[in-house]
């Protein structure tokens, strides 16, 4: 089983257009001989294509033993030459270190100019950010970047130390952070922990007129008795639903949908535009929760037929990295599916881009709530089923890409007797 990396270093890589070909059979030599470091326990190269007819963008992901290693090579003649070589396709890219996924500690605090139609001398309010999570640490660093001041606060108070070394300010309890702010987020990982957080901790303290920006997945109904507990308090909530990668809530190029009042999205439209690259409203309360549930019983699908594809390739007699490295460059493959085909091909799970037990809690709150709508899902009903067992079984906190390794393992593991190799 794959342990956790010490040390991860995350790469983007934007490539020149019309380079791409060259790029990638350069990157080969280049990976296979970072690959070959002692230190080095393999790489990940997934891309993505941001924006219409924009330059192809390059995620690369490398796993060292430890920060010194890292730091040995990285002044290496080895990878100077690597990097002049890689140098003619790239117009841009940033490299960020972490020794944990996608937590990313803020880069080095740079002039931050005034936000758009201000102006220098003029302060934004100050803004609470709750529950710093892979998504949450992610958009708080990024607010922090725009020049926006938070006071942070997260059950696990290591999480928010990155942050404090940016500049913000800890606080000991959530009432604590939210106490005096006029504009509280949440990142939450479900109603459970929204109910804790928000309505016995943080409601008590807020002022009258306050907005609380909720980006935690929940289901649409829980969204929209949310919506009218906090109308109910004299607050107003705008339910701000993200999609993207961890990775991006840092570079704030996430897909924000909301719902809500709309006059309410509009006075924090600024918070919202610094976390998204697309910012689109979708109505009354309950509409942004169900367009992120479809969208994660999408994923859940996607990683699900994958899982069985490869069971049943396996068991025929191919070679299981040859065969999810096949799917992944296929027409029928997208980013999502390339990026869960190297997880799996590597057996990296840990730590979690996205945990199973979110996905199965995800899915569940999808299923129920088309169900009361009066539409029936056994597909992703089954999806459901076999992350609740990768959840049983004690995977729970492992990437969703763990599922390949509870579908069907035995025959997994191996091809049957007489099988062609």
């Amino acid at each position: 089983m794959a342990t956790t990396p010490l040390f991860r270093v995350i790469l983007r890589m934007e490539i020149r257009p019309g380079t791409q070909d060259d790029f990638e059979r350069t990157w080969w030599e280049v990976g296979s001989a970072i690959a070959r470091q002692p230190a080095n326990r393999g790489q990940t190269l997934t891309r993505a294509t941001e924006g219409e007819g924009g330059a192809p963008v390059y995620y690369v992901i490398t796993d060292w033993t430890d920060e010194e290693s890292f730091r040995a090579f990285e002044v290496s003649e080895a990878h100077v030459g690597h990097r002049k070589r890689l140098g003619r396709y790239r117009t841009g890219g940033e490299m960020t270190t972490t020794q944990v996924v996608y937590e990313i500690p803020p880069a080095a605090a740079a002039p931050r100019a005034p936000a758009a139609g201000g102006s220098a001398g003029e302060e934004r309010p100050a803004l609470a950010f709750i529950g710093l999570g892979n998504m949450g640490g992610g958009m708080a660093a990024r607010l922090l970047d725009s020049g926006r001041r938070l006071t942070v606060h997260n059950r696990t108070a290591a999480k928010a130390r990155p942050l404090v070394e940016a500049g913000a300010v800890a606080a000991d309890s959530p009432a604590d952070a939210a106490r005096g702010h006029s504009v509280v987020l949440l990142s939450l990982s479900d109603e459970a922990a929204v109910d804790e957080v928000l309505f016995r901790q943080i409601v008590p303290v807020l002022a009258p007129g306050s907005i609380v920006v909720d980006t935690s997945t929940v289901s649409p109904e829980y969204a929209r008795r949310a919506a009218a507990r906090l109308a109910d308090a004299g607050l107003r909530r705008v339910e701000a639903c993200v999609v993207g990668n961890p990775l991006q809530a840092r570079e704030g190029k996430l897909r924000v949908y909301t719902s809500g009042v709309e006059h309410d999205v509009a006075e924090v439209a600024d918070i919202l535009d610094a976390i998204g690259s697309e910012v689109l409203h979708l109505g009354a309360p309950g509409a942004a929760a169900t367009l992120k549930l479809i969208f994660n019983l999408l994923l859940g699908a996607q990683v699900a037929s994958l899982s069985e594809a490869v069971a049943y390739g396996v068991r025929a007699g191919l070679d299981r990295d040859r065969l999810l490295s096949a799917i992944a460059e296929s027409g029928f493959s997208s980013i999502v599916m390339r990026f869960r085909a190297e997880l799996m091909r590597k057996g990296s799970y840990e730590p979690a881009f996205f945990r199973s037990a979110l996905m199965e809690k995800d899915l569940r709150l999808a299923i129920d709530d088309a169900k009361g709508a009066g539409v029936e899902l056994p597909v992703l009903d089954t999806v459901r089923a076999g992350f609740a067992a990768v959840v049983a079984a004690g995977d729970g906190d492992k990437d969703a890409s763990v599922l390949i390794e509870h579908t069907t393992p035995a025959a997994a593991a191996q091809p049957p007797q007489g099988a062609a190799s």
